[in-house]
């Protein structure tokens, strides 16, 4: 049932925050993190990756695609849309650290309503270095490759 919340949560996060007018905006972006993530999960989903999903309700991979349908496309395009390009570095730093901030509150919520678990030494502090490069590499890739296909 989380996940639905969290899928709900997300899609009117993302109604309210996505410039819509400008929605080619981010939108690759999004897509290839959704993506990333989704490979990611479901290549480890039963043969003991680094955390796993857990819900009653919801059995196998279903909280992993609720999660990329909803958390990871419509956080990376408000990221990647609202990106303080021209404000220097240290709002840059402060832009990836409220990224990271999030999705550690969501994070935290599932962990500690025990839908989420970790394996093999990984644990939030691990997650929080992980979310810094995620958020750096969806930066570098709206840089590098979605602002040279899009315009």
């Amino acid at each position: 049932m989380i996940f639905i919340v969290w899928f709900l949560l997300w899609w009117w996060v993302g109604y309210l925050y996505i410039d819509w007018s400008k929605w080619q905006r981010g939108f690759l972006t999004a897509m290839i993190g959704s993506l990333g993530s989704f490979v990611l999960d479901t290549s480890g989903v039963g043969s003991g990756w680094f955390w796993y999903y857990t819900d009653p309700l919801l059995p196998g991979l279903w909280p992993h695609l609720l999660l990329n349908l909803s958390l990871y496309p419509i956080g990376a395009w408000i990221y990647i849309q609202r990106y303080p390009e021209k404000q220097g570095w240290w709002s840059s730093i402060q832009w990836i650290l409220v990224g990271t901030a999030i999705l550690m509150v969501v994070e935290y919520n599932l962990s500690s309503l025990h839908h989420m678990g970790y394996d093999h030494g990984w644990s939030g502090l691990v997650s929080i270095g992980a979310n810094i490069i995620l958020l750096l590499l969806l930066r570098l890739f709206h840089l590098h490759v979605e602002d040279r296909v899009c315009d």
